[in-house]
């Protein structure tokens, strides 16, 4: 399987060379950790190597969401006006959002729905924007699906979804993705962190230190044979993300 390069050179020599097509990355932190701003940086890279990014958004309307990511200089309405970005909007599915730019992707939808209407969505998308393209997810976030669907059914779309992948994989001839899970462990039980971390071909937790600006990094799994777990600090300085 081909090693994709997250072009943070920390992480990529930490992954063992990069993070392998089809793989599950997930990032966690705590309520005032900017561990997930990460994913942007990632998703920022890989772009400009040519990918495609997608956000699945169940947290905050759009225009919130983008005024978080200007700590990073990410915007998602540039991005997705370039014809690099879409975005599959969960949040606006639920709460009748409705959008004018054509790159974002949304339906009426509830808890009982939700499953077979995102694969709908992502499949126009697939067909009318990623095309070619590797798509590089993210999804903004776990625990805000845990949320507006409860745990235990999140549980079993995952699963479900993961059946899609696997599917995907054996019968589809294109760029396999990367995929990206950020989840806030504050909001979710232990149990559920313990499902998505098997999930998980990566993972990386952030902890925020009281009075400090730098956070802590363990980046706690690889698939890798000669992976072994390693410790960085992390901030946020001038719109860059810092990893030492």
């Amino acid at each position: 399987m081909e090693v994709i390069k997250t072009n943070i050179p920390k992480l990529d020599e930490a992954f063992g060379g990069g993070l392998l097509e089809d793989s599950i990355l997930l990032i966690t932190y705590d309520t005032y950790s900017q561990g997930w701003a990460l994913a942007f940086e990632i998703i920022r890279n890989r772009i400009k190597e040519g990918d495609f990014g997608v956000i699945v958004n169940s947290v905050l309307p759009l225009s919130m969401l983008n005024m978080e990511l200007k700590r990073v200089s990410f915007n998602i309405f540039e991005e997705g006006e370039k014809g690099n970005l879409g975005v599959i909007d969960v949040f606006a599915s639920f709460y009748g959002i409705k959008y004018n730019q054509p790159y974002i992707y949304y339906t009426d939808m509830d808890p009982e729905t939700y499953f077979p209407k995102f694969v709908t969505l992502y499949r126009r998308l697939l067909e009318e924007r990623i095309k070619d393209r590797r798509p590089i997810g993210i999804q903004l976030t776990a625990d805000g699906f845990a949320f507006l669907l409860g745990e235990e059914r999140e549980l079993r779309n995952f699963q479900k979804n993961l059946a899609e992948k696997e599917n995907a994989l054996l019968h589809e001839k294109r760029k396999r993705p990367i995929n990206i899970m950020l989840l806030n462990r504050d909001r979710v039980s232990n149990r559920y962190i313990s499902w998505l971390s098997l999930y998980s071909q990566y993972q990386i937790d952030f902890s925020s230190q009281e009075g400090e600006v730098e956070e802590k990094i363990i980046v706690r799994k690889a698939p890798s044979p000669n992976f072994k777990p390693a410790t960085y600090t992390f901030k946020i300085e001038n719109g860059k993300i810092i990893i030492v």
